[in-house]
């Protein structure tokens, strides 16, 4: 509030050199001056350098402040899985640190009433959420990393301990992380297709999740710009399983990311866009297209080097505006969408939701660097 009769004023000074009138009309722009001086350019990604830990909404939380349902906001409750203990990493099990969050989280599927190896039945494996099931082996300012390790139905004392590596996750807190997988070593990985057979007793899925807490309206920006580089090291399939199965898919192993839509005005209308990095089979280069069974649109374009899927080693740069994007799925699915549900307009749509990471089919051992992610929402005047 400017304070018109301190001699120190700024209105004080105006009044010694400007008219009455014209101090008035400046005086009354001044809240629209200031208005215009914040940036419309936004980043969207919350913590995009990968600095401050890992969380663990998405696969415990049990309440949040836009949907329960949805899994839309900030957690405001975690579940109890006893006898394991939720963990934000690396602060420690949520019992402690209280309900908190961290801008990112895991998702790696669900295996729900499920028989193991030793015949235990197991109504929940949470075993293999990291989350749930880890090992600090770095936390400095300048790196944090952690990994799973299958110890199922090993002794504290076995010297077996610690030595089949599943999952790692290195980050610089900088902007570069690090996802390795081997899914030779998952706790459990049965799943011989994508198909809903397997919705409940998923394939070998590591992925980074982000769920936004303001989700973003698409109308609200003229632009989204998306950036991202990554470089695949290391991908090899360790063995054939589950080729030559009755029904079963053939191996492979894909880097992806989606982001996941919903219409404002009917939030359980889904759209998921995104894009396939560098997939383990080089005849998958090609603008993928489908409606489920459930009417959920999934749109995936292909990353492609001279008309042919990447190779291990180079490092790749995408750019691309996700509005844009969103419209040419829309255009593409139409004709797939027997009710025509889904809106035609992009601008009826906010965003969930991001994930990116490694999904497949069978026994793989694969590491990916992921640097530079930024969305950038050029906000409407």
């Amino acid at each position: 509030m400017i304070n018109s009769t301190c001699p120190g004023s700024i209105a004080h000074a105006f009044k010694m050199f400007v008219p009455l009138p014209l101090l008035a009309l400046i005086l009354t722009s001044l809240p629209s001056l200031a208005q215009d001086t914040v940036p419309r350019a936004l980043e969207l990604f919350r913590d995009p350098a990968f600095a401050e830990g890992f969380g663990a909404s998405w696969s415990y939380g049990s309440k949040f402040t836009l949907s329960s349902e949805r899994k839309e906001g900030a957690v405001t409750a975690y579940r109890e899985i006893w006898p394991w203990q939720v963990h934000l990493i690396p602060e420690g099990s949520v019992t402690k640190v209280g309900i908190k969050e961290h801008a990112w989280d895991f998702e790696e599927g669900g295996h729900l009433n499920v028989t193991n190896a030793r015949g235990e039945f197991i109504p929940e494996l949470h075993a293999k959420k990291l989350v749930a099931n880890h090992l600090i082996e770095v936390n400095t300012p300048e790196k944090l990393q952690f990994a799973q390790f299958n110890n199922d139905g090993l002794a504290d004392a076995d010297p077996q301990r610690n030595t089949k590596l599943v999952k790692r996750i290195t980050t610089d807190r900088r902007g570069k992380i690090t996802l390795a997988y081997n899914s030779l070593n998952e706790i459990r990985n049965v799943a011989t297709g994508y198909s809903a057979q397997f919705a409940l007793d998923i394939w070998p899925t590591l992925l980074l999740v982000q769920n936004f807490h303001d989700p973003p309206k698409l109308r609200d920006y003229e632009r989204l710009d998306f950036t991202l580089s990554w470089q695949v090291t290391k991908l090899k399939q360790l063995s054939d399983w589950p080729a030559g199965l009755p029904g079963a898919a053939m191996p492979d192993m894909n880097l992806q990311f989606y982001f996941l839509l919903r219409e404002i005005a009917h939030p359980e209308r889904v759209l998921w866009v995104g894009l396939l990095q560098h997939p383990s089979n080089p005849k998958h280069g090609f603008i993928h297209t489908s409606v489920d069974q459930w009417d959920i649109v999934m749109h995936r374009e292909p990353f492609l080097v001279d008309g042919k899927t990447a190779s291990v080693g180079p490092q790749h740069t995408y750019q691309r505006e996700l509005k844009t994007l969103v419209r040419e799925a829309l255009a593409a699915s139409a004709a797939k969408q027997p009710e025509k549900k889904l809106s035609a307009n992009a601008d009826d749509y906010y965003i969930h939701l991001f994930n990116i990471g490694w999904e497949g089919i069978g026994h793989w051992d694969a590491e990916a660097e992921l640097s530079g992610l930024s969305l950038k929402g050029l906000r409407k005047p």
